[in-house]
């Protein structure tokens, strides 16, 4: 598990409180991930919610929720859903790299 600064640190309870109990998980991935970031580089979340993924209701709530902290920071924040099961089977390359690398928020 990674420590985040404020306000970095409200990610998973402000998607709790969006997502509620469809929520399975947050994972940082990418150079945060890794921790060979620079100052600018983007800060990448895999958001696993149970059921299937409706893109428009599902991005923009992750969107939503996470927007007030996107202003406080000075890169950028992207916020992928994905449904648990899909991530689960690890199909897709890109899955198993995310497990391999992820830390849990």
């Amino acid at each position: 598990m990674v420590t985040l600064p404020a306000p970095l640190d409200q990610i998973r309870p402000r998607l709790e409180a969006a997502f509620g109990a469809r929520l399975r998980g947050v994972l940082l991935y990418g150079s945060r991930a890794r921790g060979d970031h620079r100052p600018d580089s983007d800060l990448d979340l895999l958001v696993l919610l149970d059921g299937p993924i409706e893109l428009s209701r599902d991005l923009g709530g992750a969107v939503d929720a996470l927007y007030p902290l996107q202003l406080e920071v000075d890169f950028p924040i992207h916020a992928m859903p994905v449904a648990f099961e899909t991530y689960q089977q690890q199909g897709r390359l890109f899955y198993r790299n995310v497990s391999r690398d992820g830390v849990p928020l």
